[in-house]
């Protein structure tokens, strides 16, 4: 009920924030995109520690809705999250550098802990793994051919799951 409905709009004010420097390039500054990384982990980790727990609860009588929210915060959030940690990466922005790891660990986490709730549920197929394209800010794919440092370890931390919007 209203919780859902809290978590829906705190999702959905985090993804305003986060289009102001997807579609405004004047606002994609070092500060703001670092700020953004911080406060978006920190929704990530908050999110994980309360609202999962709250979803093994009441996951019987609320499935359409929490699966919902899982596929928001993974869509609108975690992938920005992404997005951000790669610019890092590509622009060697050292204070990105230094929040990246917090970051996925943050981020696997979720994955994690969103398994578990929906193994327990018998609620698997609502979700499939997908590899992340290496996308900038604004969204657009990032052409990683002639991308010759590329680090191995990361590619495993970009598989992030999705939710089958059909169940």
């Amino acid at each position: 009920g209203k919780i859902l409905e809290k978590l829906e709009r705190l999702i959905e004010l985090l993804s305003t924030l986060f289009s102001l420097t997807k579609h405004n390039d004047s606002l994609a500054k070092k500060n703001v995109i670092l700020q953004q990384l911080k406060f978006g982990s920190k929704f990530v980790e908050i999110f994980v520690g309360k609202a999962i727990p709250f979803f093994q609860v009441h996951f019987q009588h609320h499935e359409k809705a929490i699966i919902s929210i899982i596929r928001d915060v993974n869509r609108r959030c975690a992938h920005q999250l992404h997005h951000i940690i790669s610019h890092g990466k590509r622009e060697k922005d050292s204070n990105l550098a230094k929040e990246a790891p917090k970051a996925k660990k943050v981020l696997e986490s979720m994955i994690h802990k969103v398994k578990m709730l929906l193994k327990k549920n018998q609620c698997m197929t609502a979700m499939e793994t997908v590899e992340l394209a290496e996308k900038d800010l604004d969204g657009t794919k990032v052409d990683t051919e002639d991308d010759s440092d590329s680090d191995e370890e990361d590619s495993e931390s970009e598989n992030e799951y999705d939710t089958d919007e059909s169940s």
